[in-house]
């Protein structure tokens, strides 16, 4: 009698278009970190004090305003830099995260569109926050990312449904 030896899971891609999915999508997710080093790189550079007189006098003005939110006291320099430091790490968690799935369970990238569409939804927004309030370096690495997550949601192939009895 002989036995089924159950299916394994896809743990690399095969085809040129589960690896172009793989590879854009890798290519998304390094633009998130990229950006998330760069902030966290910024913010604590910024944090050492400002070359100027007029960037001194408004982190003075930050340090001196105190605001409280749930009982707790923070400077408005406080939760700057705490926000920054949040949004620097979540950045690079998240592409890691990216990275992590591309490389373990890629056909969450290649047979799924959900994964694709959901980091290049959040690209979308972050790239439409970034072109009204941030300078051009996120800007530049957010358009990649659209561009990079919008690629590898183009070239996932949905597994086809299993036949029915």
């Amino acid at each position: 009698m002989r036995t089924e030896t159950p299916a394994r899971p896809e743990t690399r891609p095969a085809g040129p278009w589960t690896r172009r999915a793989v590879t854009a999508f890798r290519t998304g997710a390094w633009a998130w970190i990229l950006t998330g080093a760069g902030h966290l790189t910024l913010a604590v550079v910024s944090g050492l004090g400002p070359a100027d007189p007029a960037g001194a006098r408004a982190v003075a003005a930050m340090r001196a305003y105190e605001i409280e939110i749930g009982g707790v006291r923070r400077t408005l320099r406080d939760i700057d830099l705490g926000m920054s430091f949040a949004m620097a790490t979540a950045l690079i968690f998240g592409g890691a995260v990216c990275l992590l799935v591309a490389r373990s369970a890629p056909a969450l990238v290649t047979r799924a569109r959900a994964l694709s569409g959901l980091a290049l939804a959040a690209s979308l927004v972050v790239l439409g926050l970034s072109l009204a309030l941030l300078p051009l370096p996120p800007v530049v690495l957010f358009s990649v990312a659209v561009v990079a997550f919008a690629g590898a949601l183009a070239a996932a192939r949905p597994a086809p449904s299993p036949a029915g009895p």
